[in-house]
């Protein structure tokens, strides 16, 4: 028994690469690494593997790994890191000829992505931290679709693509819903591409397909990366089968959550050749989102051989705000600007050199600001709200004093978002001393305070009794803005907020008030705590009992739905309830009080969220006139006008249908004018009702409070027996009073 468990154990740990370390090494899944033979199914099995042991690393050693198959897997938020054999050669600086910017990284791990017009090589989800290094992927010469995309990161909390080269490959194809390929696509996530080479990739323009894209991304950083038309392997690339929309597009932002609020692209230190249709884009319309305006776009150190192909080095739409500072365009021999910027809020442009054809600046109307400073250039064609051209000395360039404070008192340089918002301050001021010399210590305190690059707001809110009160809406407003809501401890938290910035937190929940709906912070120093005090507002429903002829009635209960309150009203038939928490469904009921009835019978208020009037109208019900302390009614017949009991049948023979006719009196009926407005009925020891009819209503001579109403006896309201009358005017019914019928005819 123990001999099987050892072996299971070594089976096991032969079948999972030496899962037991940690890491996993590609080759202990029956890969080849010759070129030809198809490794998709091997680096699968690998990646399968990685996953069944909670992630980790993954090593690919040396050798030419095949992607025939599609290779794809989803991670469920694990770590992972993916390297292959590290060199020592990195890219070119951006300053560097052409050879050097087209050498080799020198990496032997490679794939080659060969799946096909309709699938992508390699697809990697759902992953907190993926690295990826050290490795080569390489097209095939005289193919036009290698790959639909070759390297495909969805939902990747944190990407980095380092120190790897993309080699000659090629990506024509176009998918419904999916748009044409690319070299690396990232959706929802982060992207960092570091130390990176493209030599000689090439997409589909047509298809608004870039090199690298970026489609509901959450931020983006390019540093000491080459993009460049060729190489110098035995194909030179594949530039030649057509140009890319561009090499990096920006496509929708995801949405802004509490932990990802900001939506910033940089890049830095990165050689862009002409190859691509346009050299940087920022499409946020494409795909079809709505548009959500990018943060800031921050480019420093880079040099550009603009397009020929009349575009431009970059086209941005809807970047709130724009940095570029010490790059190069030019050697273009015809495109339409270097930089092409609309719906912008404020774009610095500082030290730029826009030569060749790469001489022009173009800024549309819906931008708000453009500030140019020291920097080369032929024509400025600006239609920005308020434009403005510096030149300055080296030590009052606002966007370099930024920059070299940061480095002599933190010895770093600065993060984009600080440096755009100390030279968008700067700047500002123009030429006011005053101003300058108060941003300038402003910026001086700030960075002696040794301030971290990002911070949090976090709070909680509590109601009256200091309890935690959920469902509350938290904004945040000013550099950033994102919404949450607290959650069942009252708690709320908004992180990754850059430190240089004005802030706005503010509460806001229906039926409620708080002490303080808002604090502003500028530009914390750490982490910021924050409370609000909420109180459930409260409100009165108050009304009258009145009556249609004026006045109100007095001493009437009425009912409220709420802890079974109830109020009386006054001597105006004015009743109030105070007090009433917001929020809550109410019914009001008065009770009928003698032979008052009130319409409508009851009122409801739904959702109390201000003082509310609730009236009613108090009418006096018809009464039929009864012998004194007894239900029996005054009623008498018509022709004899004696008393009850009288016949069904009348004596007299007075009528063609020889039955009686029977006079009885009521009162409360002032608003009846004929006798359609008036119902009688009879109900007998069966429950059995009988409509009586009606052949005179009139008042009463000399009483005007009375009305005397003639009704003519049915035959089956039947001899010997008593019925109760009732008397209905607008709906409103009387009160019940019998009368009894004689067995036989009176005088008989």
């Amino acid at each position: 028994m123990k001999l099987f468990i050892l072996l299971a154990i070594v089976v096991l740990c032969a079948s999972t690469g030496h899962a037991q370390n940690g890491a996993l090494n590609l080759a202990d899944f029956e890969t080849v690494g010759d070129g030809v033979t198809d490794d998709g199914p091997a680096l699968q099995r690998a990646l399968d593997a990685l996953a069944d042991v909670g992630g980790g690393t993954l090593f690919v050693p040396a050798g030419v790994y095949l992607i025939k198959t599609p290779v794809a897997k989803d991670f469920a938020g694990m770590n992972v890191h993916i390297h292959g054999v590290a060199s020592t050669k990195m890219p070119a600086p951006p300053t560097a000829g052409g050879e050097e910017l087209a050498g080799s990284l020198d990496l032997v791990s490679e794939f080659i992505p060969a799946t096909g017009i309709s699938d992508s090589a390699i697809t990697l989800q759902n992953i907190d931290n993926l690295t990826v290094e050290h490795l080569a992927f390489t097209g095939i010469d005289g193919v036009i679709t290698d790959a639909f995309i070759t390297l495909y990161l969805t939902d990747i909390k944190h990407a980095t693509v380092r120190h790897s080269e993309f080699y000659g490959i090629a990506t024509f194809a176009a998918i419904p819903g999916l748009g044409g390929g690319n070299i690396i696509r990232a959706v929802r996530s982060e992207l960092s591409v570091e130390s990176t080479v493209f030599l000689g990739c090439a997409s589909n323009s047509g298809a608004y397909a870039p090199i690298i894209d970026n489609i509901e991304w959450k931020k983006f950083s390019i540093t000491n990366s080459i993009f460049i038309d060729y190489g110098l392997r035995s194909y030179f690339g594949k530039l030649g089968l057509g140009a890319p929309l561009s090499w990096i597009n920006l496509a929708g932002v995801a949405p802004r959550t509490p932990d990802s609020p900001r939506r910033e692209a940089v890049i830095r230190d990165t050689f862009m050749d002409e190859g691509g249709w346009i050299g940087i884009t920022a499409f946020p319309h494409l795909w079809g989102f709505p548009v959500d305006p990018i943060d800031l776009i921050y480019i420093s150190g880079l040099k550009m051989n603009v397009s020929n192909l009349g575009t431009a080095g970059h086209q941005f739409f809807n970047v709130r705000n724009v940095l570029i500072e010490n790059s190069h365009y030019g050697w273009s021999r015809n495109t339409g600007a270097a930089i092409d910027l609309y719906g912008s809020g404020h774009a610095i442009l500082d030290n730029l050199t826009c030569i060749a054809e790469a001489d022009r600046i173009r800024v549309d109307d819906r931008t708000e600001r453009l500030t140019v400073i020291n920097s080369t250039y032929a024509e400025l064609d600006s239609q920005a709200g308020t434009t403005t051209e510096m030149q300055t000395t080296p030590d009052d360039d606002p966007v370099q004093y930024v920059r070299q404070q940061y480095l002599s008192v933190l010895g770093t340089e600065p993060e984009p978002a600080a440096h755009f918002y100390w030279a968008d301050l700067l700047v500002r001021c123009g030429s006011d001393a005053d101003c300058l010399t108060q941003q300038r210590a402003a910026l001086g305190q700030f960075l002696e305070s040794n301030p971290p690059t990002n911070f949090s707001i976090a709070g909680n809110v509590v109601d009256e009794e200091g309890k935690p009160l959920s469902g509350v809406a938290i904004t945040l407003s000013g550099s950033q803005s994102v919404a949450t809501v607290s959650d069942a401890q009252g708690n709320f938290r908004f992180s990754n907020l850059a430190t240089t910035g004005t802030y706005t937190v503010a509460a806001n929940k229906r039926h409620y008030s708080f002490a303080t709906d808002s604090q502003t912070f500028v530009r914390p120093l750490g982490n910021v705590q924050v409370q609000f005090d909420a109180r459930l507002n409260r409100y009165s429903i108050t009304g009258q009992l009145g009556k249609l002829t004026g006045g109100g009635v007095p001493g009437v209960t009425v009912h409220l739905n709420y802890q079974q309150a109830t109020a009386t009203t006054d001597a105006n038939g004015i009743y109030t309830f105070t007090d009433l928490p917001a929020g809550e469904n109410y019914t009001i009921l008065p009770v009928v009080k003698d032979f008052f009835v009130f319409g409508p019978t009851t009122i409801a208020v739904n959702d109390l969220s201000a003082n509310v009037t609730a009236n009613f109208i108090a009418r006096l019900r018809p009464e039929l006139l009864t012998i004194d302390h007894s239900d029996i009614a005054l009623a008498v017949d018509s022709v004899s006008y004696l008393a009850q009991p009288v016949s069904i049948f009348h004596p007299l023979d007075l009528t063609a249908d020889d039955l009686s006719r029977l006079i009885i009196f009521a009162k409360n009926l002032e608003q009846v004018k004929t006798m359609s407005q008036v119902t009688v009925t009879a109900e007998d020891a069966q429950h059995l009702v009988y409509p009586l009819p009606i052949e005179f209503v009139g008042n009463v001579t000399g009483q005007s409070w009375l009305k005397q109403i003639n009704v003519r006896v049915l035959p089956a309201l039947g001899a010997g027996r008593c019925v109760k009358l009732r008397v209905i005017v607008d709906s409103l019914e009387s009160n019940p009073a019998r009368v009894c019928f004689a067995a036989t005819k009176s005088g008989s």
